[in-house]
């Protein structure tokens, strides 16, 4: 197996490419090149204003079997959840759906993996804000149960006044 295991790397929001979106949406960009052979361990980390769910994928792939420049992803875990996917000996692609994302927490994706030397994977995400009600919808909510309050209590107290 070549090299030894290497020191984790920490990544931030500062190296990936992050496209704000309408209505809250964001989509991003992030990987790696020239990675040595030997396995590692990459973090990113970043924080999103609002709830909602993200999605995304991992991908490598290699001209030769082994080679250098062929990376096996060993695991990719986006804030606890493993991605999924399909391997072959040159190209791998992992993915995920509907990720719970917390605001104003840190968000993490975890690559582990084998590289043979000037390894490289790419990832891209997206990410989609829950629907959080207008004021004015919370208000009319709040009114429609109101009325409809006085309409049941009006309506008994019509019925009551016809059985006296």
């Amino acid at each position: 197996m070549p090299g030894a295991a290497q020191a984790q790397s920490h990544f931030t929001a500062a190296d990936m490419t992050i496209t704000p979106g309408p209505g809250g949406s964001v989509s991003t960009a992030f990987g790696q090149t020239g990675i040595v052979a030997g396995m590692f361990e990459h973090v990113y980390q970043f924080v999103l204003p609002t709830n909602g769910l993200a999605s995304g994928s991992v991908s490598t792939r290699a001209a030769i079997f082994e080679g250098t420049g062929d990376l096996d992803l060993i695991s990719v875990v986006f804030n606890g959840i493993p991605l999924g996917g399909r391997t072959d000996p040159r190209n791998e692609a992992v993915f995920a759906d509907l990720v719970p994302v917390t605001a104003d927490a840190v968000n993490r994706i975890v690559i582990s993996g084998l590289s043979r030397g000037n390894g490289a994977y790419a990832g891209q995400g997206s990410f989609a804000p829950l629907a959080v009600p207008e004021p004015a919808a919370w208000a009319m909510l709040i009114g429609g149960f109101g009325f409809a309050g006085l309409s049941l209590r009006r309506h008994r107290a019509q019925r009551r006044a016809a059985l006296a």
